[in-house]
């Protein structure tokens, strides 16, 4: 009598393979889906860094140009920076640590701080600011501007480090 036996399940080295290939088919994917939400966040910070600094130029660019500069904006003779003068940007401010409180662009120079102090609210929390503010020759950029210009370079890093900078020129016209 011939006993013919049939399968009816897998055998142990059947599934211990399987559960091999499984197991390196898991792996593959974590190393492949795993750097992208990583990389999804990046992109987050990137972009709400570049809106960051929109907003600062935008309050930047609400400022009085200049000691004389009239009230509701005007043409100024000649530019005077602080770098030049330093009397004048010390009564620009009701608060000097209080960044609302400043009304003349060249109060922002040297401003290193978080971009929720500079902006007031929560809204940037890890996020830095830099600014950096310049008298520019009469002839910045290729053009000629009457009494010069001032350059307003800002710097902003994310929570991960990455810094994008940003500029405005900002002058007579």
């Amino acid at each position: 009598m011939v006993c013919n036996r049939r399968s009816g399940g897998f055998t142990l080295i059947e599934m211990v393979v399987g559960m091999v290939v499984l197991a390196i088919a898991l792996v593959l994917m974590a190393t492949l889906l795993f750097p992208l939400a990583e990389r999804s966040a990046q992109g987050v910070q990137r972009a709400k860094a570049a809106q960051l600094g929109q907003a600062v130029l935008a309050e930047l660019a609400g400022r009085r140009l200049d000691v004389a500069t009239p009230l509701g904006g005007g043409a100024v003779s000649a530019l005077t920076c602080c770098a030049d003068d330093a009397a004048v940007c010390g009564p620009a401010a009701d608060d000097p640590n209080d960044p609302g409180s400043w009304e003349l662009l060249d109060r922002f120079d040297g401003f290193n701080g978080s971009a929720d102090r500079l902006l007031g609210g929560d809204l940037y929390s890890g996020f830095l600011v830099e600014i950096a503010v310049r008298c520019q020759a009469a002839t910045a950029v290729g053009n000629t501007w009457p009494g010069g210009a001032k350059l307003a370079e800002v710097t902003v890093t994310s929570p991960a480090g990455e810094r994008i900078e940003f500029a405005q020129l900002r002058g007579n016209f």
